[in-house]
């Protein structure tokens, strides 16, 4: 139920253009996917995170995607 939550506000937010907001939701996603075992999905999510995250100039969420990326 989380992850469809999520992944509902990923497309939202993409859909307004927020995307440190996608960035940051896709961090949750990522941690979501490893607790599922599906590594290399949370790796995806995570690249993806970290490159929003510094493209839009999120400097928290970008730490929260480098500490995800830790996890892996």
């Amino acid at each position: 139920m989380a992850r469809e939550r999520l992944e509902e506000s990923v497309r939202l937010r993409r859909e307004l253009g927020f995307l440190p907001g996608v960035a940051a939701n896709l961090v949750g996603l990522c941690y979501i996917a490893l607790a599922q075992g599906r590594r290399d999905d949370a790796l995806a999510l995570v690249e993806e995170a970290g490159t929003l995250a510094e493209a839009t100039g999120a400097k928290a969420i970008l730490r929260q995607a480098e500490e995800a990326r830790g996890q892996l």
